[in-house]
Protein backbone atom coordinates (compact mmCIF):
# COMPACT_ATOMS: atom_id res chain seq x y z
CA UNK A 1 0.00 0.00 0.00
CA UNK A 2 1.55 3.31 -1.10
CA UNK A 3 -0.10 6.88 0.14
CA UNK A 4 -0.18 9.36 -2.41
CA UNK A 5 0.70 13.01 -2.08
CA UNK A 6 -2.26 14.20 -2.80
CA UNK A 7 -5.75 14.60 -0.78
CA UNK A 8 -8.88 14.60 -1.93
CA UNK A 9 -12.06 16.62 -2.30
CA UNK A 10 -15.59 14.45 -2.77
CA UNK A 11 -18.91 16.69 -3.92
CA UNK A 12 -21.48 15.62 -4.72
CA UNK A 13 -24.91 17.22 -6.31
CA UNK A 14 -27.41 18.92 -3.77
CA UNK A 15 -31.07 20.15 -4.72
CA UNK A 16 -29.78 23.47 -6.80
CA UNK A 17 -27.23 21.53 -9.01
CA UNK A 18 -29.73 18.35 -9.37
CA UNK A 19 -33.04 20.92 -10.50
CA UNK A 20 -30.50 23.10 -13.18
CA UNK A 21 -29.21 20.07 -14.50
CA UNK A 22 -33.04 18.76 -15.37
CA UNK A 23 -33.53 20.03 -19.03
CA UNK A 24 -30.70 17.83 -19.88
CA UNK A 25 -31.48 14.83 -18.16
CA UNK A 26 -31.99 11.31 -19.95
CA UNK A 27 -34.14 8.12 -18.97
CA UNK A 28 -31.21 6.53 -16.78
CA UNK A 29 -30.50 10.19 -15.55
CA UNK A 30 -33.66 10.12 -13.35
CA UNK A 31 -32.53 7.20 -11.12
CA UNK A 32 -29.89 8.23 -8.63
CA UNK A 33 -29.25 11.88 -9.40
CA UNK A 34 -27.60 13.01 -5.89
CA UNK A 35 -26.15 9.47 -5.24
CA UNK A 36 -23.63 10.21 -7.22
CA UNK A 37 -20.11 11.81 -6.04
CA UNK A 38 -16.89 13.34 -8.11
CA UNK A 39 -13.65 13.03 -6.54
CA UNK A 40 -10.80 15.52 -7.11
CA UNK A 41 -7.48 15.24 -6.04
CA UNK A 42 -5.75 18.33 -4.50
CA UNK A 43 -2.34 19.42 -3.38
CA UNK A 44 -1.90 18.62 0.11
CA UNK A 45 -2.40 19.91 3.39
CA UNK A 46 -1.90 20.28 6.97
CA UNK A 47 -4.93 21.52 8.57
CA UNK A 48 -8.67 22.73 8.22
CA UNK A 49 -7.45 26.23 7.05
CA UNK A 50 -4.85 24.67 4.26
CA UNK A 51 -7.92 22.46 3.19
CA UNK A 52 -9.93 25.64 2.73
CA UNK A 53 -7.59 27.55 0.84
CA UNK A 54 -7.47 23.98 -1.34
CA UNK A 55 -11.02 24.58 -2.20
CA UNK A 56 -10.71 28.10 -3.16
CA UNK A 57 -7.97 27.36 -5.42
CA UNK A 58 -9.82 24.24 -6.67
CA UNK A 59 -13.91 25.18 -6.81
CA UNK A 60 -14.03 26.99 -10.12
CA UNK A 61 -12.31 24.03 -12.25
CA UNK A 62 -14.59 21.89 -10.09
CA UNK A 63 -17.65 23.48 -10.60
CA UNK A 64 -16.63 23.95 -14.90
CA UNK A 65 -16.13 20.18 -14.81
CA UNK A 66 -19.83 19.03 -12.97
CA UNK A 67 -21.12 21.31 -15.39
CA UNK A 68 -19.35 19.96 -18.22
CA UNK A 69 -20.56 16.60 -17.20
CA UNK A 70 -23.96 17.87 -18.20
CA UNK A 71 -24.01 20.75 -20.98
CA UNK A 72 -20.98 21.38 -22.72
CA UNK A 73 -22.91 25.04 -23.93
CA UNK A 74 -21.24 27.33 -21.74
CA UNK A 75 -23.71 30.06 -22.25
CA UNK A 76 -26.17 27.86 -20.31
CA UNK A 77 -24.38 27.84 -17.19
CA UNK A 78 -24.80 29.83 -14.15
CA UNK A 79 -23.05 33.47 -13.78
CA UNK A 80 -21.41 33.96 -12.01
CA UNK A 81 -20.02 31.23 -10.55
CA UNK A 82 -18.85 32.23 -7.03
CA UNK A 83 -17.69 30.42 -4.08
CA UNK A 84 -20.93 31.17 -2.37
CA UNK A 85 -23.11 29.58 -5.22
CA UNK A 86 -20.70 26.45 -5.56
CA UNK A 87 -21.29 25.57 -2.09
CA UNK A 88 -25.37 26.25 -2.20
CA UNK A 89 -24.78 23.27 -5.11
CA UNK A 90 -22.34 20.75 -3.76
CA UNK A 91 -21.74 19.63 -0.62
CA UNK A 92 -18.23 18.81 -0.11
CA UNK A 93 -16.45 16.45 1.84
CA UNK A 94 -12.30 16.49 2.09
CA UNK A 95 -9.82 13.59 2.32
CA UNK A 96 -6.50 14.23 4.05
CA UNK A 97 -5.72 10.68 3.03
CA UNK A 98 -5.70 9.48 -0.08
CA UNK A 99 -4.10 6.03 -0.38
CA UNK A 100 -3.07 3.40 -3.21
CA UNK A 101 -4.29 -0.09 -2.74
CA UNK A 102 -3.52 -1.40 -5.79
CA UNK A 103 0.50 -2.22 -6.76
CA UNK A 104 0.37 -0.92 -10.59
CA UNK A 105 1.79 2.41 -10.62
CA UNK A 106 0.01 5.35 -11.21
CA UNK A 107 -0.18 6.76 -14.65
CA UNK A 108 -2.30 10.12 -15.67
CA UNK A 109 -3.68 11.50 -19.28
CA UNK A 110 -4.64 14.05 -20.51
CA UNK A 111 -7.86 13.56 -22.41
CA UNK A 112 -8.52 16.10 -25.45
CA UNK A 113 -11.82 17.41 -26.38
CA UNK A 114 -11.81 14.90 -29.06
CA UNK A 115 -11.47 11.57 -26.90
CA UNK A 116 -13.92 14.00 -23.93
CA UNK A 117 -16.55 13.79 -27.16
CA UNK A 118 -15.79 10.23 -27.63
CA UNK A 119 -15.91 8.98 -24.06
CA UNK A 120 -19.51 11.18 -23.85
CA UNK A 121 -21.02 9.20 -26.77
CA UNK A 122 -19.70 5.86 -25.87
CA UNK A 123 -21.47 6.50 -22.22
CA UNK A 124 -24.34 7.34 -23.32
Amino acid sequence: MAVLNRCAIAVAPRQPMVDWTRPFWTREDMEGLGDDHSLYLIPTYDNEVEAQDRLLDSYGQIFAAELELWCRDRSRWPHPRSLELFEAWFSVRFFPLVEDLDSEPLHTYVIDDDLQDALREALG
